[in-house]
């Protein structure tokens, strides 16, 4: 969808020249170009995969990755609108859907009455490790084209563009599989 998308509209990397940008405007783009567009073409690769696992679980990505973060611990309201980057009356909207659901429950902090975390139900720790299951295992199958010593490669630019970027790893591995 988004790649094909993405090659109708433009060049893949391979495609395009160092030297002009891909509408025709001259000037030097440089390896800039490319390394954006091959991050691009992955992201979206990569949104797809989720995508389409959500919804054969029944299940929107976000959910699905809420899911898979609470597999780590119950979180509070804060951290949670902090992970997902929305506004409290978001969070509480996405919440309420998974909590309908029966997949997550609402309870309080111990020692804080105020505070209010969400815990995974019984269903949703088994609908959690199912969407991680079978994202894993699509993700996984996209390396497969590459050797040990590319994927080991990848791993590592991937973990070093990570932690350049000062990313949070909230949605690091799941410690419940």
């Amino acid at each position: 969808m988004y790649r094909s998308a993405m090659s109708a509209e433009r060049p893949t990397t391979a495609d395009a020249s160092p030297s002009t940008h891909p509408d025709g405007d001259a000037g030097t783009v440089g390896p800039a170009f490319g390394d954006a567009m091959a991050l691009i073409q992955l992201s979206g690769l990569i949104q797809e995969t989720v995508a389409r696992v959500a919804g054969r679980q029944r299940l929107t990505p976000v959910q699905g990755r809420l899911l898979w973060v609470l597999t780590e611990q119950p979180r509070g309201m804060a951290e949670l609108a902090r992970i997902f980057a929305v506004g409290k009356a978001n969070l509480t909207g996405l919440i309420d859907r998974v909590e309908h659901r029966g997949l997550v429950e609402r309870s309080l902090v111990p020692g804080d009455r105020r505070a209010v975390q969400v815990v995974l139900t019984d269903d949703g720790r088994r609908a959690a490790l199912a969407f991680h299951r079978d994202v894993t295992s699509e993700l996984a199958g996209l390396l497969e084209p590459l050797t040990p010593k590319a994927q080991d490669d990848f791993r590592q630019a991937v973990t070093t563009i990570s932690h350049s970027a000062g990313h949070s790893t909230a949605w690091g591995p799941c410690q419940a599989c």
